[in-house]
């Protein structure tokens, strides 16, 4: 779809486990921003994804701590420990909603992955979501699944973004292999990851 309301103020939101938080989380998000001229990216780390569970997460304050790191020089970038505060499964009807009272004068978009934006249906009262946002997709080659309903399509921007082939699973595997992981992640966030033995 087109961008629409180009005047309306706008709001992404970015959820995931950031386990840990990685340059292409970084460069995703700021294309996002640049693409919508959106006032803010909201990072929300999940207490427990309900796509992963019985998978361990590293503890929500270590990733919360790599988050605060990651973002705090840019000044369009922000963290919300709202799905933390919940401690329970973060689905993410129930965070879009709480995000849809808290900017009732924006316009919300949230940002995933095409990976994620073809598993939508799988997710909890995924028509609601659709209700309440724009789905926003970096993605360089647009190829739709036809398994997807059309009514999400109506509800997705694709947006052009570098192919950035770094995964967070990959990092936690290079950290075990005692491999460096210096073009990964910001400096910041590889001091913490040593200092505090994580991946190991």
């Amino acid at each position: 779809m087109q961008l629409k309301n180009l005047n309306m103020k706008k709001i992404i939101l970015f959820g995931g486990s950031f386990d840990p938080v990685h340059f292409g989380h970084l460069i995703l998000a700021q294309y996002a921003q640049e693409f919508l001229n959106a006032e803010k990216v909201i990072f929300i780390p999940c207490y427990k994804p309900p796509h992963k569970i019985g998978y361990k997460l590293s503890s929500w304050q270590h990733r919360l701590n790599m988050l605060l790191l990651a973002t705090k020089d840019n000044d369009k970038f922000e963290v919300s420990k709202f799905e933390i505060d919940r401690k329970d499964i973060s689905y993410t009807y129930i965070t879009v909603d709480y995000f849809k009272n808290k900017y009732k004068d924006y316009e919300l978009y949230f940002l995933i992955g095409y990976d994620s934006l073809i598993t939508l249906t799988t997710w909890q009262r995924w028509e609601d979501i659709l209700k309440n946002v724009y789905f926003v997709v970096g993605k360089r080659i647009v190829k739709k699944d036809k398994k997807l309903p059309k009514q999400i399509y109506k509800k997705v921007i694709f947006f052009d973004t570098p192919i950035i082939e770094i995964s967070s699973t990959e990092i936690r595997q290079r950290v075990k292999k005692s491999l460096p992981i210096k073009y990964f992640v910001p400096e910041s966030v590889e001091k913490y990851i040593i200092e505090n033995k994580l991946y190991r």
